[in-house]
C-alpha cells in the first residue's frame, strides 16, 4: 500500500480510538487494520470532531466485526448524540461484542427516549448473550424511558426463557415502574427464585406504600429464602404496625439466618 497524507491526524484521532483499541479482545491486529486503512499518517492540520465523527460512520459499515466495534465504542467515547440514528443499524449486528458495544453505545449517547429506542433495547433484553442483556440493563437505566413506554419490556415478564425475564425485572428496577406494578405483582409468582427476588426488589422500590401487604406475603410464604430477605429488606422501609409486626415475626420465627437478620434491620 503506497504512503498517502492522512486528512485526519493520528494525534487528533488517537484519543478517541485508544480506549477501545486497548481493550484485550479487540488488540494491537486491530490497530494494524486502522492504520492500514488511514494510510500512511503524516503531519496535518488538526481534524475536526465531525470529520472524526464522519470517519467513525463509515467504519460502522467496515465487514471486519472488529472495526465495526471500534467505530461503535468510540463515538460512545466522543458522544455525539447524532450518531445515534447510524449506531442503531448495529442491533442485528452477526457478532455479539458489536452488539454489546452498540448498546452500550446508545447508553452513553442518552437519545431521547422514544418508542422505536425502547422497542430496540427490549430487543438487546432478548438477546442470547448475556453481556448483551446486561449492557440494555444498564442502557435502560442511563436513557431512563418513561412509564408509559415501558410495555415492550414489561411484556417480557411473560417470555418463557427465565433469563429473559430476569433482565426483563432487573431493568424495571432502574426506572419508574409504578404504572407497571400490577404486571410485576402477577410476575411475582414466577418458578424462578431469582425472577422473585428482582420483582420484590422492584415493587417495592415503585410501588409505594399500597404494595406493604403484598410484600409481607413474600415474607411470610416464599420459599426462598433470598426472596424473603428481599421482601424483609423492603419492608423495612414502613412503619405501619401490620409491617413490623410481620417483621418481628421474621425476625424470630424465620428459619433464615440471613432473612432474620434482615428483619432486624427495621427503623
Amino acid at each position: 500500500m503506497s504512503c498517502r497524507k492522512s486528512s485526519i491526524s493520528l494525534a487528533a484521532i488517537w484519543p478517541l480510538v485508544y480506549p477501545a483499541f486497548s481493550s484485550c479482545a479487540i488488540g494491537w491486529s486491530a490497530l494494524s487494520l486502522t492504520f492500514a486503512l488511514f494510510g500512511c499518517i503524516q503531519d496535518s492540520p488538526p481534524s475536526s470532531k465531525a470529520q472524526t465523527v464522519s470517519l467513525l460512520l463509515e467504519l460502522l459499515h467496515d465487514e471486519r466485526p472488529e472495526m465495526r466495534r471500534t467505530a461503535v465504542e468510540s463515538l460512545g467515547k466522543i458522544g455525539d448524540p447524532h450518531a445515534t440514528s447510524s449506531i442503531l443499524s448495529l442491533a442485528r449486528d452477526p457478532d455479539a461484542l458489536v452488539r454489546e458495544a452498540m448498546v452500550t453505545t446508545l447508553g452513553r449517547l442518552k437519545p431521547a427516549a422514544t418508542e422505536a429506542i425502547v422497542l430496540l433495547l427490549a430487543q438487546a433484553l432478548e438477546d442470547p448473550i448475556k453481556s448483551v442483556r446486561q449492557a440494555a440493563i444498564v442502557a435502560i437505566g442511563e436513557i431512563e424511558p418513561g412509564a408509559q413506554l415501558l410495555e415492550p419490556i414489561v411484556s417480557l415478564l411473560r417470555s418463557s426463557d427465565m433469563t429473559i425475564r430476569s433482565a426483563a425485572v432487573q431493568s424495571l428496577l432502574q426506572v419508574d415502574s409504578s404504572q407497571s406494578i400490577p404486571a410485576l405483582i402477577a410476575a411475582g409468582r414466577d418458578s424462578d427464585a431469582e425472577v422473585r427476588q428482582g420483582v420484590v426488589a422492584a415493587v417495592g422500590e415503585w410501588g409505594g406504600a399500597a404494595v406493604a401487604p403484598w410484600l409481607r406475603e413474600q415474607l411470610a410464604h416464599d420459599p426462598s429464602p433470598r426472596v424473603r430477605t428481599e421482601a424483609a429488606y423492603r419492608l423495612t422501609t414502613f412503619n405501619d404496625s401490620e409491617t413490623k409486626a410481620a417483621l418481628e415475626a421474621a425476625s424470630t420465627k424465620d428459619p433464615d439466618r440471613e432473612v432474620r437478620r434482615w428483619a432486624q434491620q427495621r427503623d
